[in-house]
């Protein structure tokens, strides 16, 4: 027998506006319609106790989509989140192999944090090492600058008294 493969053929702006239509067409279906559904569903109970307020249809989706998210969850067997695996194939001694592998690898990362935490530590030193002497390094020159201005300034009020007398 042989395989005969369909092949769908965008050409074009009608292609484009033909898949356009279509993933709408299946939004409405699969997503807002339901919505709807669970928005006049709500709002009629709403309607006979008045415990609850009344919900858009924003709100209905919302409520439709945690409710399929809930079945997949709760009732779901095909699709899985969580699986887990039996331990019975393996022996205690491959058991212990595997424990004390998570253990070192554990040891190493701990390790490695302690490492790049006391490089940081370093850098952050020398980062504030290198602070102080370029604050220094500004104070001895506002001393040097303050002590010419001193200087000059004497000078002038000895020229400036020279002058006067």
């Amino acid at each position: 027998m042989k395989n005969r493969l369909n092949v769908i053929q965008i050409n074009g702006i009608k292609g484009i506006l033909f898949i356009i239509g279509a993933v709408t067409c299946l939004a409405a279906g699969f997503i807002l319609f339901p919505g709807f559904v669970m928005k006049c569903g709500w709002n009629l109970v709403s309607a006979f106790t008045g415990a609850v307020p009344t919900i858009g249809l924003l709100q209905g989706t919302l409520l439709w989509g945690i409710m399929v998210v809930s079945y997949l969850i709760l009732v779901g067997k095909k699709i899985k989140f969580v699986e887990f695996k039996s331990t019975d194939d393996l022996t205690p001694g491959e058991m212990d192999a595997v424990m004390q592998k998570i253990r070192e690898e554990r040891q190493a990362e701990q390790a490695d944090l302690i490492t790049k935490s006391i490089m940081r530590a370093r850098e952050l030193n020398m980062n504030a090492r290198a602070r102080e002497e370029m604050l220094n390094s500004w104070k001895a020159l506002e001393n040097t600058i303050n002590a010419e201005l001193e200087q000059n300034s004497e000078q002038n009020r000895e020229e400036h008294s020279e002058v006067k007398h």
